[in-house]
């Protein structure tokens, strides 16, 4: 059966479940003009209103998720100021630039990117699509004092849907250009009334590609299928919930082309990239497995309560690919990557409105890491492994205390103090050469944290805030680099007008940033060398700020700017790449600012069918690969939108996302390679959905 035909199966059932059942299966549609003061979040561990948390805190509910048709990373960080994230060689790993602190390979992210309490270890668990899910909440400034080393910028907490008392789910269907189709769904409901409730969630989906190389082959098609199962008990004063998911697919990968020179040797246009696009003899594939189960275990002992999180996942990617990248077949590379993560966070809590509020804890995690790379001449189906062939493993091993104290000086005036110790030992080896590569290293710090809020009034409030933030040292292969620190410093305000209808908060801040992270590849015909180094001193200024509004019940909008200053103070020379002039200049990966704004309003066409648009636009500033800024991508616009006709049980309706086709390069080498990697154009379709 060919995939448009299964779309239009699944429309047809649709329609004939609305006929079927009509209004007498409505639920309410989520409320898309649910107020700030109404959000509740838990980005510090705790449930708290998300006005009454003294941080920069960006948050998109779950109808503001499904109206975006956001599915992924990329999708939700355009709505966020000072956030962006990039493509790169692999299809599993997506980096992230957040308030002027980027990712790097062979390190943590610099965000810790929370899903349900459970922390992902490693950048290659981020790039999997999102499905089900309740809020996500981006907390921006370091967080490392509750989540630890890998939260120097932040934070980012997805929280999916719970398990109910009530039977419910949804069914989703979209096709779109290149071939392009998902199909979604969910189930909720009870196992045992008022104690024990289920939720099931999958996905499917499937394209031919939206790119094509220089001989008009589309190379980034793929498939994947995901299914997540949770368990919920509710035994008061006991609260258990177990999760657990399975993902695998295929499809294109180490999409790059090389960038075109001119005859003096600058490059031409580096965001053509179509110009000439990628020529590579292998049309590169890779398979990806992803995994992951959680226990998370809830005691109320009235004036505490006790939690418990348990947390494991196990990705495996399998790459092969063109390493020339050009149309004569004269070497490949096969890789293999594998993370397999343990978590186990266990503290108590205060309970209560008291003056005090208190969370302690400890942390550990262990995370093993393998790379086997291999890189030599084309033989048919395969290759020779002349030029490389490593086999390196790694070992991490991360224990953490924290604790967190608040105390209400007076009702509008509060202190809050935290710290954490965080320890990390790592090994790391190429077992096909242990003599010579056999390594360990220990990295630790303290993480203190100390803010002071005052609530002017009931809708205003300020808070100014010192912390530290940490990310430890690892290893790039077999090199070595050191820790990155930061000493951060931000004032900010929160305010809400005309009875909570209008939100605008905002913060300013400085840091100072020390071994700043920045990875590279090298790829010549007789060595592929990935390296991570430092950069010891950086200078960081910005701001942020946020407009959220309801004018009225019909309509929503929303608005945000951020602003990054982030200045190169001090480099180390460096055998690769230049490093000299790179003083004064502005550090890579930063986009110097970002704007977004969005809008959605409903238009009652009957008592119970509503004609909805939506629109969301973000500007971005232009930003530099290399330190010595020489290879620059340009300052773009991205537009998406939603049209929709729909009900409180089913809709349907039109898509686009990056509806300016902007064009530019993902990801860019530094080294002279000039490998390039694109972003996505265009794309457009249709889609329905049904709620139950």
């Amino acid at each position: 059966m060919s995939r448009p035909h299964l779309i239009l199966i699944l429309s047809a059932s649709v329609a004939s479940l609305v006929a079927a059942h009509g209004p007498a299966l409505a639920q309410e549609a989520s409320d898309e003009t649910e107020a700030s003061t109404d959000i509740v979040v838990t980005a510090r561990k705790r449930e708290e209103r998300l006005q009454e948390v003294p941080e920069s805190v960006s948050v998109l509910t779950g109808a503001q998720i499904d109206r975006g048709n956001i599915n992924n990373l990329k999708d939700f960080v355009a709505l966020t100021p000072n956030i962006i994230a990039r493509s790169t060689f692999r299809s599993n790993e997506t980096f992230i630039t957040l308030r002027g602190i980027a990712s790097a390979q062979g390190a943590l992210p610099p965000v810790s990117i929370i899903v349900d309490g459970v922390q992902l270890g490693s950048n290659d668990f981020i790039n999997q699509d999102l499905l089900d899910l309740e809020r996500i909440e981006v907390l921006r400034g370091p967080q490392g004092a509750l989540y630890g080393q890998g939260a120097i910028a932040g934070a980012i907490n997805i929280v999916t849907r719970n398990p109910t008392n009530d039977f419910e789910g949804f069914v989703k269907g979209t096709y779109g250009r290149g071939n392009s189709y998902r199909l979604s769904g969910a189930v909720s409901g009870p196992i045992i009334a008022d104690s024990l409730f289920f939720r099931l969630s999958a996905y499917h989906r499937g394209t031919d590609g939206l790119i094509k190389n220089a001989a008009g082959v589309r190379i980034d098609g793929g498939k994947q299928s995901s299914v997540r199962g949770q368990l919920s008990l509710d035994a008061d004063p006991l609260t258990i919930k177990l999760r657990g998911s399975w993902t695998d697919g295929d499809g294109g990968c180490c999409i790059q082309d090389k960038a075109p020179r001119d005859a003096a040797g600058n490059l031409i246009d580096l965001d053509d990239v179509t110009n000439p696009g990628a020529k590579s003899n292998i049309l590169g594939r890779e398979k990806t497995r992803f995994r992951d189960a959680s226990a998370r275990i809830d005691y109320d002992f009235g004036p505490l309560t006790l939690t418990s999180i348990t947390g494991w996942a196990d990705v495996r990617q399998k790459v092969f690919g063109d390493f020339d990248y050009t149309a004569a077949a004269l070497t490949a590379q096969d890789l293999v990557y594998s993370t397999n993560v343990v978590n186990q966070d266990i503290r108590l809590a205060s309970n209560g409105d008291g003056a005090f509020s208190w969370i302690v804890g400890g942390f550990y995690q262990k995370r093993k890491e393998t790379l086997r790379l291999r890189v030599g001449a084309e033989i048919p189906g395969g290759l020779t492994p002349t030029i490389i062939d490593q086999d390196i493993h790694k070992t991490s091993k991360s224990t953490a205390v924290y604790g967190q104290l608040s105390y209400k000086i007076t009702p509008e005036l509060e202190l809050l103090g935290a710290l954490r110790y965080d320890d990390d030992k790592e090994d790391n080896v190429d077992r096909n050469r242990p003599a010579t590569t056999q390594a360990k290293a220990k990295f630790h710090a303290l993480q203190p944290k100390a803010q002071l809020s005052y609530k002017w009034t009931p809708d205003i409030m300020v808070y100014a805030t010192y912390s530290e933030g940490f990310r430890a040292g690892g290893f790039s292969q077999t090199s070595l680099f050191d820790n990155e620190k930061t000493r951060n410093y931000e004032a900010g305000f929160k305010s809400q007008f005309a009875d909570g209808r209008v939100t605008l908060n905002g913060s300013v801040f400085h840091i100072d940033y020390q071994n700043q992270l920045l990875s590279y590849v090298v790829n010549t015909n007789t060595a592929a060398i990935r390296r991570t180094i430092n950069i010891p001193k950086t200078a960081i200024d910005g701001f942020e700020l946020e407009v959220n509004a309801r004018p009225s019940r019909s309509l929503t909008a929303s608005f945000s700017v951020g602003f990054t200053d982030s200045v190169v103070k001090k480099v180390a020379p460096d055998p690769v790449i230049p490093t000299a002039g790179a003083v004064g200049k502005k550090s890579p990966l930063v986009a110097p600012f970002t704007v977004g704004a969005s809008a959605t309003h409903r238009t009652p066409l009957t008592d119970t069918l509503d004609f909805v648009a939506y629109g969301a636009v973000q500007h971005r500033g232009g930003y530099y690969f290399d330190l010595t800024n020489t290879i620059h991508t340009g300052t773009k616009t991205f537009v998406d939108a939603n049209l929709s006709i729909e009900t409180s049980v089913w809709s349907i309706g039109l898509y686009g996302k990056n509806l300016t086709n902007a064009r530019f390069a993902e990801n860019m080498s530094i080294t002279g390679a000039d490998l390039r990697v694109p972003n996505q154009p265009r794309s457009y379709g249709v889609e329905a959905r049904y709620r139950f």
